[in-house]
């Protein structure tokens, strides 16, 4: 009866290691509002609120002391990765003071912003008119390109045929 413990415990270092580490520390997160979402901060003109978002860049621009993000928002999965598997809500920009290579941080890369509401700007999608809440990021996680790290897991029963 030795091996149903080692085979369980073989079992939880395998799940373990799948496991994703998320990129900020509770100890960053104790002020954040986790309910405040992009629609919602339009819709109050929230300013000085900590925020955790993230999504997909759509834009990136440099100016002379700063570098914009338009982000496409997408809701966090427990691994404070946008989760593209939920439908896309909104959009909102990332606010950097300094400088951010911006053919690093390219169109369709997934970022996670921890930053401080600033409010809200006009700005346009198109030509249709648009209110970006912006994120003053304190915060920048660029996730992997085609790291997609989240755990999967399956089980399968079939027939296989070898040729």
């Amino acid at each position: 009866m030795l091996i149903r413990p080692f085979v369980i415990a073989s079992m939880l270092v395998l799940l373990s290691a799948c496991a994703v580490t998320p990129p900020f520390s509770d100890d960053l997160l104790h002020s954040v509002n986790r309910s405040l979402q992009p629609e919602q901060a339009v819709k109050d003109n929230a300013r000085d609120v900590q925020v955790i978002w993230g999504g997909v860049i759509v834009k990136a621009t440099n100016t002379a002391d700063h570098t914009d993000f338009a982000v496409l928002f997408y809701p966090l999965d427990s691994s404070q990765r946008p989760d593209r598997a939920q439908p896309a809500k909104s959009r909102f920009i990332v606010r950097y003071h300094g400088y951010l290579e911006t053919m690093v941080y390219a169109p369709g890369r997934e970022i996670t912003v921890l930053g401080k509401l600033q409010g809200v700007e006009e700005g346009k999608i198109g030509d249709a008119p648009y209110r970006f809440p912006v994120l003053q990021a304190d915060r920048i996680h660029l996730w992997p390109v085609g790291d997609d790290s989240r755990v999967r897991f399956g089980v399968g029963l079939g027939i296989g045929v070898h040729m």
